[in-house]
């Protein structure tokens, strides 16, 4: 609170009680001792006029006062008995001498008022001798009350009585406290007659002289006692402040120094340089929290130094200070030894002679952490019970340091070990503040996207462009508490996408969002696996749904090709007709070998048996049949591994698969190129085979047939549907779009992968992986020839297909046998069952309503065991079915097929001459 008003305005107050009514004053005082707290003699604090109070103080002694004396004026009666009693003392003697007259002294009344007061302006007016008029301009912002205009109207009525004249007559024209601008005083007094003047003017400076004598011996003795109180201040306060500046220093060393030693090398060499005492040392806890170790002292060297370096204080010793105070948290202090009851036995005090001595516990966070012992050698030092205040402070700064710098190197400690953990973590790290730009991003994120430092970029530019505001939005959600996890396609350095789940975080301080913290995990390899998974799916439901075709397909051809068939028997030679007949047998035939290539399509084709085969056999083989093919712009180039191990598969697909490869190349290649088939053993460790470890099992040796072209390459944008089956990029003619589709199914069909590399403009390659095999090399059988394939026996023909079944009888019909023909199965069975003992051969159709022709031929089998049968079948998925006729099922005839291949096996299971197989 600001304070308006010199304490000789409180002094005139308690002067006036003082000689009234003494017994008042206490009452007075403790009107106004809640605003002096720390006051001790407040009635010798409210007596010096070179003290300042507010106005507050002012206002609570004039009502204290009116109440005590039951005078609403008596204000007033103050302000002149301040004056006209002489109250004001060594003032009132100097206003005597220096201005001589009242007229002198009310010119210069503002001036006097400026020195005692700072709550209003004066302004002074004098007529002529003995008259005056005085205006009070009081300051507005300052609480006031009408007391204060009534202790000045004492005053200035008073003025003259201090020459020995009579008081003013005053009166008052205007009043700010009834509602005025200001306060204004008509000041009149009477001059006395000359003579009378002079003889007072020469008396008066003698009567003042013998007061004031009184007052300067009275106030010697004062002076003397108050240099002595000040001189002891003195020094305290420099005691004090040197205190101050040991506590500025250790709170300077907190902040700066992180080494231990040098702390606490630094902390109490200033402890024993600022207090009294002579040597200081610090005993910390050990990690037991069972012992007490020195850790450093000062003001000791030599013999004592060495005597106190090692000393280790167990906690459980009962005797010993030192663990006392750790235990119990209560500091200890003793300004005499010898009249203290201690271990006198113990060799560090008789070592060190200490005269007084602190221990201090060392408390951080509610916990002990070692303990401050310091003493003093000199017996003429200050006690050290006057500085306990301040040891104790300093030991709480002590302990504060050192559990800081603790902290400090745990924290960095963590830091280094987690930063290590963010570093070397398996995903990548961003940290964004919240305008979304990189303070932090770990080693794996930077090569995840090709960077060598993203801090300072946007990492709204590190997305696709079409999904930036997705990623806006990801931020935004964080900035409102979520937690969000999306995937995102980001942008590697080069240009290429890198797939990636992105799980964000938010960072708030004090509740305040700040920025996100992200791991990204890199999902670009999974991605490709999945879409090589699916796009093996895809295959894989094409391939079921080509044998269905297949199987529809093969139906109608075998009627078409046999009915063909039958009319060229019953044509004589040089008929016309016959050229028809070859173009519809011709034209039915290209279209079994497409049939064919959508059963080698079909995952579960049976179409063609597997072989044993060197690869490198089979490409030089082939390749012998193509190089004309090739053309001579085409520069072939082979570079196959010796010494390979041999391959499983059908030897003639695998032909059509390098055939379609090659074909395929030299059509990407339109201006000429070159074409580079290779074979080698595949090392599934290797950095070069990484991207086949994703898909291959590496537990089994495998071979890789590559074949690369340097031609125009394939568009990124098709390159994930070159295997679909009609799928093409050449012109209308030029390719029925199966080419690639059977290489896939046949490489499938063999156990095997596929990958393809390409880039437009840079050429394609692709890479065929198969798994060696064990099994030995064996040529296929040729089938024995028949010089005659007719016949009188009885055959029963089942086929659903009414054509198909009509076309075999007459076949058979036209070839000498005895032919009787079932609709379905069951009716077979049921024919069967009445004349198998003149049925000779069951030819059934493999697929057929209700029973097929696995389940009649096992019931027949029930009744004849050893019935002879043929299956015939126009679908690709006949493993199953087949295995259901036991280990050795009969032979299979496949549609479409031609009259000498259906009559020929006729001949050959009716003469036993076919053995049966076992199903694989």
């Amino acid at each position: 609170m600001e304070r308006h008003n010199s304490c000789i305005n409180t002094r005139a107050v308690i002067d006036f009680v003082q000689t009234h009514d003494a017994e008042r004053v206490a009452p007075l005082l403790d009107s106004v001792k809640p605003l002096f707290p720390e006051v001790q003699n407040l009635k010798s604090f409210l007596s010096d006029s070179n003290n300042w109070v507010s106005t507050e103080v002012l206002l609570l002694l004039y009502n204290q006062v009116k109440l005590l004396f039951s005078n609403e004026n008596i204000v007033y009666d103050i302000g002149f008995e301040s004056v006209a009693k002489h109250r004001l003392g060594y003032i009132q003697r100097v206003l005597f001498f220096q201005y001589r007259h009242p007229e002198r002294m009310i010119k210069r009344v503002q001036g006097l008022n400026d020195k005692f007061n700072r709550n209003k302006d004066v302004e002074v007016k004098i007529h002529e001798k003995g008259n005056a008029v005085i205006r009070l301009k009081w300051r507005r912002d300052i609480p006031l009350s009408n007391d204060f205009c009534l202790f000045n109207q004492g005053i200035y009525s008073a003025i003259p009585v201090i020459w020995g004249n009579p008081p003013a007559r005053l009166e008052e024209s205007r009043c700010y406290f009834r509602g005025d601008d200001y306060c204004e005083y008509h000041l009149t007094w009477q001059r006395p007659p000359s003579i009378r003047n002079a003889l007072k003017r020469f008396l008066k400076p003698w009567q003042l002289a013998k007061v004031s004598i009184t007052e300067l011996e009275r106030d010697k003795a004062l002076l003397k006692e108050k240099y002595a109180e000040v001189h002891h201040l003195n020094i305290q306060l420099n005691a004090q402040l040197d205190r101050l500046i040991g506590l500025q220093q250790v709170g300077t060393a907190i902040l700066s120094i992180l080494d231990r030693h040098e702390l606490m090398e630094s902390i109490l060499t200033q402890l024993v340089k600022v207090s009294s005492l002579d040597r200081a040392a610090i005993f910390l806890m050990d990690d037991n929290q069972s012992a007490l170790y020195l850790a450093h002292v000062e003001g000791l060297s030599g013999d004592d130094l060495a005597a106190v370096k090692d000393y280790i204080v167990p906690l459980e010793k009962q005797s010993n200070i030192i663990a006392r105070v750790a235990r119990t948290g209560v500091p200890e202090l003793v300004d005499d030894v010898n009249n203290y009851p201690i271990n006198s036995a113990n060799h560090l005090l008789q070592k060190l002679e200490p005269k007084g001595f602190i221990v201090y516990p060392l408390i951080a966070r509610e916990e002990v952490i070692g303990v401050l012992v310091g003493d003093q050698v000199a017996g003429d030092r200050i006690s050290l019970t006057d500085e306990k205040e301040f040891l104790s402070i300093y030991s709480n700064q002590i302990a504060i340091a050192i559990s800081n710098v603790k902290l400090y190197h745990q924290l960095e400690e963590s830091e280094k070990k987690y930063r290590q953990l963010v570093e070397n973590a398996h995903d990548g790290i961003w940290v964004v503040d919240e305008s979304g730009i990189i303070s932090f991003a770990n080693e794996r994120l930077s090569a995840m996207l090709g960077y060598i430092d993203m801090v300072g970029k946007n990492i709204i530019d590190m997305v696709l462009p079409e999904k930036q505001a997705d990623l806006t939005e990801v931020l935004k959600r964080n900035k409102h508490g979520e937690v969000v996890q999306k995937e995102f396609q980001l942008i590697h350095q080069d240009g290429k996408p890198v797939f990636a789940i992105v799980s964000s975080v938010p960072i708030t301080e004090k509740g305040r969002y700040k920025g996100s913290f992200a791991t990204v995990t890199d999902i670009t390899e999974k991605k490709e696996l999945e879409d090589r998974i699916l796009h093996q799916q895809k295959m894989d439901s094409i391939g079921t749904m080509a044998s269905g075709i297949a199987h529809d397909f093969n139906n109608i051809l075998t009627m078409i090709l046999e009915s063909g068939s039958l009319m060229k028997e019953q044509l004589a030679p040089d008929s016309k007709l016959n050229r028809y007949l070859d173009i519809i047998e011709t034209s039915g035939l290209r279209a079994a070998d497409i049939v064919r290539q959508l059963m080698a399509f079909s995952k579960n084709t049976e179409a063609n048996s597997q072989q044993v085969f060197f690869l490198n056999r089979i490409i030089n083989e082939t390749l012998n049949l193509l190089e004309s093919s090739l053309g001579k712009e085409v520069v072939l180039g082979l570079d196959l591994a010796p010494d390979l191990p041999a391959v499983k598969g059908n030897i003639t697909q695998m032909q059509q698969v390098l055939v379609n490869l090659c074909l395929n190349a030299r059509d990407a290649m339109p201006d000429g190129g070159r074409l580079s088939i290779s074979t080698a053993l595949v090392d599934l460790e290797s950095e070069e085979n990484r991207w086949y470890r994703q898909v291959i099992p590496g537990s089994h040796c495998y071979l890789r047939l590559r074949v690369h072209d340097t031609g125009t390459g394939i568009a990124e944008d098709v390159l994930d549907r070159i295997f679909d089956p009609f799928f093409t990029t050449k012109p209308v003619g030029k390719g029925a779009g199966l080419g690639l589709a059977m290489v896939y199914a046949i490489v499938k069909n063999c156990g095997g992968y596929i990958f393809v590399k390409s880039k437009k403009g840079r050429g394609t390659s692709f890479d065929l992986i198969f798994p060696a095999t064990t099994d030995d090399v064996r040529l296929e059988k040729a089938d024995p020839p028949r010089s005659s394939l007719g016949g009188t026996e009885t055959v029963l023909v089942a086929d659903d297909e009414e054509l198909i079944r009509d076309l075999g009888t007459e076949i058979l019909t036209l070839f000498g046998y005895q032919v009787i023909s079932a609709e379905n199965g069951q009716e077979a069975l049921d024919i069967y069952n009445e004349q198998h003992s003149e049925i000779n051969l069951v030819i059934l159709d493999l697929i057929m309503p209700g029973l097929n022709g696995a389940e009649t031929l096992n019931r027949m089998r029930e009744i004849n065991p050893g019935v002879k049968a043929i299956i015939c079948s126009g679908y690709s998925g006949n493993g199953g079915l087949m295995k259901k006729m036991g280990d050795f099922p009969p032979p299979l005839v496949t549609k479409p097929f031609r009259i000498a291949e259906l009559v020929s096996t006729v001949r050959q299971v009716l003469d036993n001459d076919i053995a049966e197989r076992k199903v694989p």
